[in-house]
């Protein structure tokens, strides 16, 4: 996913909807510098990309206003119109007393949760006056948040500063949708519970209707934790959370970069001049190896360097001909990190002083912070980057240093006690605390053959291209956006209401309406790969000897027709343009005027999308489908301009639909799947509770057809639907328990 292809989401997703993402740190800060107001920016990737969908959206930022000149530069309602070159959202600033602060920020998030957290118990200090400021400052944002939102908000908090908030909004909104993500790791029950408040940070937290994690062993622990801790009903399978009467979910989104922007600034002519001035200003040799770090004692930096000590008295062949520089910039100037940075440098200092030669320098130590250009050359010029996290959210540095390996000739050494090393397949993985392996894994690094380098970084880069901060970004939008529509619409889980479905069941005999791909087969790279499984085939068959049973597909009739193989089933094609029954085709459509306008723009979109690889156009007599899910992702804008552009000609004459990585183009006098199913009922359906599963937006007309009329479910939630079920998984055991059902009766 790109940056083009989120902000066409955005616009189709988020339309009548108002963005509130709320902070601890502003994405723009105004200070006086030399007399007079300057703004600094954040540099960070995420901050970047939720400034970049503030910016389309007009939504509102809310964060606490920490800049000397901040109270100078807003209006009467603390905002401020940013980004300064081009308005486009408000920031709304917060203000907090400095002791609160100080208590709020530096004492209990970062004192108490943020230890806490990163499993480092000893480091814990608590004083009662932190937690009581730190609830002060979270119901001074309450405050500030309760004053702009309407019942088109969608609250989207961040991180471990904020966790008072979700319920104390959720006492004021009931029904308002809060969405928290939770930036660093989430410890198992043995750890939090060390946690002086747990109970209150837990039932916090569970005002969100939903929250998410770097990775699923963070979701997991969560779990256990309220599971151990409050009187709540705890789905391990489905990762909800139901308490007091309301249901939380849980999910898993590791975070990103931005791929695109890191892969072109590394291979920009200037980041090469960068590299030979480098070189030459702290007179590098041949190999050298990088660590870019806050200077953070979750960081593993002393570990680091333990492993780096070691490494040059085992392996004396790379003293003189290998330099690690680490860059390592503080941002907390109190204990115990004013400690720990003394530490660091001390080691430092050792290492120079045993190994170092007036020649050559072991460990090159930049402390100042680095623009991004800057830190892109470091990455570029790196043979290898070592992440050495003791514990870790995530940890970007890892992925921006693949996405500025354009020649894929470096190495990246990687903490499996870090969340990345959760996807990052590739990389050379280290336990930071087995030191002599450790400092064995850089020799293996700065050894390995240029090949294995190469193969190794490809698969890391094609793994982070794949899965970038607008992908990130998509996903957790598209899932508030899901539970959004739930709650507005009363959708809810199928297995939670399963006694209601049976009941109305039980009363009428249900005449079952099923999609195909991605409800009875997976979805797959390609159209022709998605095959039956073979239990939910053997289903199908039982099902159909009991019930009648429609298979209603986008695909085309003699398609669907032999992939399902099954007599005694009616089947819809082209989204219900064409239906088949008792071995004949019952109904198709070929209006003379759209037939040739479906041609002609099948013959114009071919032409255009021919040489962008990865691009299948598939013809379907009366309907055309764009699907896109093999283009690389760099691609995807151009095809998204060539469609839209054709398209744009052709407007009135078609209904186009945006499905999973494919675009449904289809004449509007052509029945949709709604017009199939109200034409089968009429012909066999009296007596008959329809039950419809579908997975996509062109099952949304089939949902508003069936309306109080049968029972609608969707593969993921759904608005429009009366129930949703999680995945394909589940549609076999909605099936199988109605089917157990009819066995058990007979």
């Amino acid at each position: 996913m790109n940056r083009e292809e989120l902000h066409s989401f955005i616009k189709s997703s988020l339309a009548g909807k108002e963005l509130i993402i709320v902070t601890n740190r502003e994405p723009y800060v105004h200070r006086r510098k030399s007399g007079r107001i300057v703004v600094d920016r954040s540099a960070g990737g995420v901050a970047t990309a939720l400034d970049d969908i503030l910016a389309l959206t007009g939504g509102i930022w809310l964060a606490w206003g920490s800049g000397d000149a901040d109270r100078e530069t807003v209006d009467e309602d603390d905002t401020v119109m940013v980004p300064p070159d081009r308005p486009a959202y408000r920031l709304k600033r917060v203000w907090l007393q400095k002791k609160i602060a100080e208590n709020y920020y530096n004492g209990f998030s970062n004192r108490v949760l943020w230890p806490l957290c990163h499993i480092s118990l000893d480091r814990v200090y608590y004083r009662r006056r932190y937690w009581e400021d730190y609830i002060k400052a979270n119901f001074t944002f309450t405050n500030a948040i309760s004053a702009i939102v309407n019942d088109n908000s969608l609250v989207w908090l961040h991180d471990y500063h904020l966790c008072m908030v979700p319920g104390m909004l959720r006492e004021r909104f009931p029904d308002l949708t809060v969405a928290h993500f939770w930036h660093i790791p989430w410890p198992d029950w043995d750890v939090f519970r060390a946690a002086p408040q747990a109970m209150n940070i837990l039932e916090g937290l569970l005002g969100n209707d939903l929250i998410g994690f770097q990775i699923p062993l963070f979701v997991k622990n969560f779990l256990e934790c309220v599971d151990e801790a409050l009187d709540a009903e705890v789905d391990y399978e489905n990762s909800t959370i139901t308490y007091r009467g309301r249901k939380t979910f849980l999910s898993a989104f590791p975070i990103s970069v931005d791929f695109e922007k890191f892969n072109h600034l590394s291979s920009a002519p200037e980041t090469e001049r960068s590299i030979r001035r480098l070189r030459r200003k702290y007179n590098l040799p041949a190999m050298v190896g990088l660590g870019v770090d806050r200077l953070e004692y979750t960081k593993g930096l002393l570990k680091r360097l333990q492993a780096l000590n070691l490494f040059f008295e085992k392996y004396e062949k790379f003293r003189g001909r290998f330099t690690f520089i680490q860059i390592a910039v503080p941002t907390r100037l109190q204990e115990p990190y004013l400690s720990y940075q003394k530490s660091v440098e001390t080691l430092i200092s050792r290492i120079q002083k045993r190994f170092g030669r007036d020649d050559w320098t072991p460990i090159l130590y930049i402390s100042r912070k680095l623009d991004q250009k800057e830190l892109v050359a470091f990455y570029r010029m790196a043979d290898l980057t070592i992440i050495s996290s003791l514990y870790d959210g995530m940890n970007l540095v890892a992925k921006e240093y693949v996405a500025s390996q354009t020649d894929s000739s470096g190495a990246l050494i990687l903490s499996g006690l870090a969340g990345a090393a959760e996807e990052l397949e590739g990389a050379i993985r280290v336990n930071p605390y087995d030191i002599e392996n450790f400092a064995d894994s850089i020799n293996i690094a700065l050894r390995m053959p240029r090949e294995e380098k190469r193969i190794r970084m490809q698969m890391l880069r094609k793994q982070i291209s794949d899965n970038d901060i607008h992908y990130w970004i998509t996903d957790v939008l598209r899932s508030i956006l899901s539970i959004s529509g739930i709650k507005s619409a009363g959708c809810e889980y199928a297995f939670d209401r399963m006694d209601r479905i049976l009941k109305r069941l039980a009363r009428r005999k249900p005449f079952f309406f099923l999609d195909y791909d991605g409800t009875l087969s997976p979805i797959v790279d390609t159209p022709d790969e998605a095959t039956l499984p073979p239990r939910m085939k053997r289903l199908l068959r039982e099902l159909s000897r009991n019930y009648p049973v429609t298979i209603i597909t986008g695909r085309t009739l003699d398609d669907i027709r032999k992939r399902v193989g099954i007599k005694n089933i009616i089947y819809a094609g082209n989204h219900g343009a064409e239906i088949w029954e008792n071995g004949q085709t019952a109904h198709i459509q070929q209006p003379e005027q759209e037939l040739f306008l479906i041609r002609e723009v099948l013959e114009k979109l071919t032409e255009s999308l021919s040489d962008i690889k990865g691009v299948y156009v598939e013809d379907k007599g009366i309907t055309v489908s764009i699907h896109y899910r093999n283009v690389w992702t760099k691609d995807i804008s151009e095809v998204f301009s060539r469609f839209w552009s054709i398209m744009k000609g052709y407007e009135g004459r078609f209904r186009v639909t945006s499905g999973k990585k494919v675009f449904e183009i289809r004449p509007f006098a052509v029945w949709n799947k709604g017009d199939a199913v109200k034409w089968i009922l009429r012909k066999h359906g009296k007596g008959f509770l329809p039950v419809y599963i579908g997975d996509d937006v062109t099952d949304e007309d089939a949902y508003s057809v069936l309306r109080k009329r049968g029972i609608t479910l969707h593969v993921g939630p759904n608005s429009k639907s009366d129930y949703y079920l999680e995945d394909i998984d589940d549609v076999y055991r909605f099936l199988s328990e109605i089917t157990s059902l009819r066995r058990n009766r007979s």
